[in-house]
C-alpha cells in the first residue's frame, strides 16, 4: 500500500509541473482585474521585502540567515514531540490498560480537543497580531503533560490519559503558530520558498528521533521517549526565545536607521533583498 500511494504521489508531481502556476501575472485562470487585485494584495503584503531573482548572491543571503536555522531547529524540537505522538499514542494508551480497539478510540477526544485549541490560537494569534507567546504557552502545556508521565508511577489511569490531552494539545497550540510565524518573517517569493520548505524539512527529520526513543522494553513507562520529547520540547521554546529576542532586536535597529545602508547598494541589489531591506519589520 505504501507503495501504491508513492507511486501516486509521483505520478501526480510529473504533471504538476505544468499543472502549477509559477506567477500570478502568468494565471490565465485569471481575468485582468483579478490579477491585479491579486498582484496589488501581494504588494501590500510584502512591502519592502523583495526577492524575486534568484541568483549565487541571493541563495547566499539566504542560506546565510540565521534566524532560518534557528526556525527550523524550533520547529525540529517540536516536531519531535509530534511524532512521537502520531507513532505511538495508540501503544501509549494501551499501555494505560485499554484494549487495542479501545484505544483507538480514546485518541478521538483527545484530538477534538486540540482542534478547538489549535482553532482557538489560531484566531487569538491574528486578532493580536502576535506568535512568540503562543509558542511558548504550547510548549508549556506540552512540557506539564510530559512530566506527569515521566512521573506516572502510582498515579491513576485517570490522571495519566488528562496528561496526553496536555501533550497533545500544547503540540497543536504551537507548532501551527511556528509555521506562520517563520512563513511571515520570510521576505521575498525565494526566500519565503526556500526557507519554508527548510523548515518542514527539518520537522520531518525529526521522525528519525522518535522513531527510536519508544523502546519496547522500557513498556510501560517509556522514559527514554517522553525524557526525549520533553528535551526537544525544551529546546524548541529556547530556540523561539531567541528569535523573538533576535526579531525584536533587529527591528530596533532598524528604526534606528542601523540598517539603512543597505539602500546604498546598487538599485538590482537593493529591489532583492527580501527581509534584510531595512524597511521590513519582523512579526513578533
Amino acid at each position: 500500500i505504501f507503495i501504491i500511494e508513492g507511486l501516486l504521489t509521483v505520478a501526480v508531481a510529473m504533471v504538476s509541473k505544468w499543472l502549477i502556476v509559477d506567477w500570478p501575472e502568468n494565471a490565465k485562470f485569471l481575468d485582468d482585474d483579478e490579477r491585479a487585485l491579486l498582484l496589488h494584495r501581494l504588494e501590500d503584503d510584502d512591502g519592502y521585502a523583495k526577492m524575486d531573482h534568484l541568483d549565487r548572491d541571493t541563495l547566499k543571503r539566504i542560506l546565510g540567515d540565521r534566524k532560518l536555522w534557528v526556525g527550523a531547529l524550533m520547529y525540529l524540537g517540536t516536531c519531535t514531540s509530534n511524532y512521537s505522538v502520531a507513532y505511538y499514542l495508540p501503544t501509549v494508551l494501551n499501555e494505560f490498560g485499554y484494549k487495542a480497539s479501545d484505544a483507538q478510540v480514546q485518541t478521538i477526544p483527545i484530538y477534538a480537543a486540540a482542534i478547538v485549541a489549535a482553532l482557538i490560537t489560531a484566531w487569538a494569534s491574528d486578532r493580536l497580531r502576535h506568535r512568540f507567546s503562543f509558542v511558548m504557552l504550547g510548549a508549556a502545556v506540552n512540557v506539564i503533560g510530559y512530566i506527569v508521565l515521566l512521573a506516572q508511577a502510582g498515579l491513576s489511569v485517570k490522571v495519566k490519559y488528562m496528561s496526553l490531552y496536555f501533550v497533545v494539545c500544547g503540540l497543536w497550540i504551537g507548532s501551527p503558530v511556528e509555521i506562520v510565524w517563520i512563513a511571515s518573517n520570510l521576505g521575498g517569493h525565494y526566500k519565503r520558498a526556500i526557507g519554508s520548505a527548510i523548515q518542514v524539512a527539518s520537522g520531518n527529520l525529526s521522525g528519525f528521533i522518535a522513531s527510536n526513543v519508544f523502546i519496547t522494553e522500557q513498556a510501560p513507562g517509556y522514559p527514554a521517549g517522553y525524557a526525549v520529547a520533553l528535551a526537544m520540547t525544551v529546546v524548541a521554546a529556547a530556540a523561539a526565545t531567541t528569535l523573538f529576542v533576535g526579531y525584536r532586536w533587529e527591528n530596533r535597529r532598524r528604526c534606528l536607521g542601523e540598517r539603512d545602508y543597505r539602500l546604498h547598494a546598487d538599485r538590482e541589489r537593493e529591489k532583492n533583498l527580501g527581509d534584510d531591506h531595512p524597511g521590513f519589520r519582523y512579526a513578533l
